[in-house]
């Protein structure tokens, strides 16, 4: 399964649109979709990924992977440590 902005760019695709496309576009066609954030399944609502990105619309394929990459490392990050920091609480909350 695709994955970070790939997955965004195959709901492009799928579609049947071409470049440019607004993200409100996006949005109001796909603002429920599910787009993958990595290899592991974590996934986040197209909706509130875009709501992250200062951003109209994508020029080219290239500009959604060079404004899009940014958020999806955000996210996961941000969901990384969320899931250390609910560990580092439990595993202390025992002491």
């Amino acid at each position: 399964m695709t994955h970070g902005p790939d997955a965004v760019h195959e709901l492009v695709e799928d579609s049947g649109w071409s470049y440019p496309v607004s993200v409100r576009r996006l949005e109001r066609e796909h603002a429920l979709a599910n787009v993958q954030l990595d290899e592991r399944g974590n996934s986040i609502m197209l909706a509130e990924l875009l709501s992250g990105a200062d951003v109209d619309r994508f020029e080219s394929r290239e500009d959604l992977d060079r404004k899009l990459r940014p958020v999806f490392e955000a996210e996961r990050k941000e969901r990384a440590t969320g899931v250390i920091g609910r560990l580092k609480r439990s595993l202390l909350g025992r002491w």
